[in-house]
């Protein structure tokens, strides 16, 4: 998966000005049909609206995830994120040299937590599955590690009802919670597994106590970020530790935020109404394409902001800890034109993990390998996302239409460095114009992108609506006008990550 960089061509800016300006009116346009249809359906009969703020005097659409989401973390896991980072600094002052102290404090807090949470039998079930993959270190084989951990996810994904036990209420929302916690324990259970072989097949097994603390890390248990046991390793060779006033402006700043764009999508859903269009899909796609786009556009942007708002809290207080280094939040979907950089820079954790233990496995880190090798390391991937997203129908086109778009991508850099390219495309056309062709033939695999994430988000009616809409209702300037939108929206991704790497620089 690692990423060729093409030299950089500049274009002239006011070329770079039309660019932002179709890319922007587009968007623009859009949004405004999305917002003039949700404004007529305000005040009609729709179950899936619910009273919102009176001072906007407009009611409010209603997302079940986002909601328990941000009532978990707010109210739920808040005090004890607060219990648990007052402790540490503690340790790290006093006992810093001592850390089986910090270890037994991790696993002590967050069994608390999920006692007070999810009840005493939910503790001794992440224990069970904790215990399951340290004993599989007896073996000193990731073929036994593999094998269990498909097994446990397709338990997981087939008998999801089993979890109901553990809450009697209706709601099942406690049922929801832990089962999206055993996915991203399991991750983490099967980083330290395979990250821990070597010193198993020399008959030197882990320390229990660092396993377990290193799992149950209280601030990314529940919601992730996957952070890889090498991570780890890496981060406790660093000693030296930020003041304290520093950490706590930095943690407060960021804070607020991420707060901020919580109080931004609550703001939102008063004005966009993504869960009912999700809800009525086939009804809303006879709107016409445009508003279809603005409901397009406006669906990966909540979900965006709803990843980077949970992301972004653990990762600020995971920062402030200074017991790991956390990865970056989600990069806006919005300016990210190539599949590789969707994988790479959206959910950084879980694109490490994959790179790791999957796309580079042990005895194969060379990357000037043959391009079966290759497609045969992405597919392996894409099947792991494939099962630990759930086994459902719309993960299986979401991850079936990512493979073809991360191959696509991968035989076109192949292609690009061939004498064929070179003598009948590069020697023919200047470099502005080849830039310009590059983002032109990557315009169609962009908008396969998007219209793959209405599936993920949106669910099959979703996503077959929006092919519907570009293949069979549409006419061929309304696809010409959205090829040329996303071929805007290449060049500006291009200019903006020149920029943020002269930045960097």
């Amino acid at each position: 998966m690692k990423k060729v960089e093409n030299q950089y061509v500049p274009l002239h800016r006011f070329e770079i000005f039309c660019y932002t300006v179709i890319w922007a009116s587009g968007i623009i346009c859009a949004v405004y049909n999305l917002l003039d249809v949700s404004s007529s359906l305000n005040n009609s009969e729709i179950p899936d609206l619910v009273p919102g703020w009176s001072w906007l005097g407009r009611r409010k659409d209603t997302c079940p995830e986002w909601k328990i989401w941000t009532t978990f973390l707010i109210f739920s896991l808040g005090p004890w994120v607060i219990l648990h980072s007052s402790i540490l600094l503690v340790t790290q002052y006093y006992f810093s040299k001592i850390s089986p102290i910090r270890d037994v404090w991790f696993i002590t807090v967050t069994s608390l937590c999920i006692a007070y949470n999810f009840g005493l039998l939910s503790v001794f079930l992440f224990f069970g599955l904790t215990l399951i993959y340290y004993c599989l270190l007896l073996f000193g084989n990731q073929f036994y590690i593999w094998i269990t951990s498909i097994l446990l996810l397709g338990v997981w994904s087939y008998n999801d009802s089993l979890f109901t036990i553990f809450d009697p209420s209706s709601d099942g929302e406690i049922a929801y919670l832990l089962l999206l916690t055993l996915y991203w324990h399991q991750l983490r259970c099967i980083s330290f597994s395979l990250g821990s072989l070597d010193k198993a097949k020399s008959k030197t097994l882990p320390n229990c106590l660092h396993f377990l603390a290193y799992s149950f890390y209280l601030p990314c248990f529940f919601f992730g970020p996957i952070i890889i046991y090498k991570k780890i390793n890496d981060a406790n060779t660093n000693t030296t530790m930020k003041p304290l006033c520093k950490r706590l402006t930095k943690l407060i700043i960021n804070l607020i935020r991420y707060f901020f764009w919580m109080f931004f999508t609550e703001f939102i859903l008063h004005y966009v109404y993504i869960n009912m269009f999700l809800q009525n899909i086939k009804v809303f796609k006879h709107f016409g394409i445009t508003a279809l786009s603005g409901f397009g556009f406006g669906m990966g942007q909540f979900f965006f902001i709803k990843y980077t708002f949970i992301y972004g809290t653990v990762i600020t207080v995971a920062t402030f800890d200074e017991y790991i280094e956390p990865p970056k939040p989600p990069k806006c979907i919005s300016r990210i034109y190539l599949y590789s950089d969707m994988w790479r820079s959206f959910d950084r954790g879980l694109y490490n993990f994959l790179k790791e233990y999957i796309y580079r496995p042990s005895g194969y880190h060379n990357e000037n390998v043959r391009v079966g090798t290759k497609l045969t390391r992405s597919l392996m991937c894409f099947a792991f996302i494939f099962i630990w997203h759930g086994l459902s129908w719309e993960v299986f086109l979401w991850t079936l239409f990512n493979f073809i778009g991360i191959t696509v991508e991968t035989l076109a850099r192949i292609f690009g460095k061939s004498s064929y390219y070179f003598h009948y495309v590069k020697c023919n056309l200047s470099d502005l114009n080849e830039r310009r062709f590059l983002a032109l033939i990557t315009s169609p695999l962009t908008m396969l992108s998007a219209i793959s994430n209405f599936f993920f988000f949106g669910g099959i009616d979703a996503g077959l609506s929006y092919f519907e809409a570009i293949f069979l209702l549409n006419t061929w300037i309304e696809n010409i006008i959205i090829i040329i939108i996303f071929y805007s929206m290449c060049q500006i991704s291009i200019e903006f990550n020149h920029y943020k790497k002269s930045k960097k620089q």
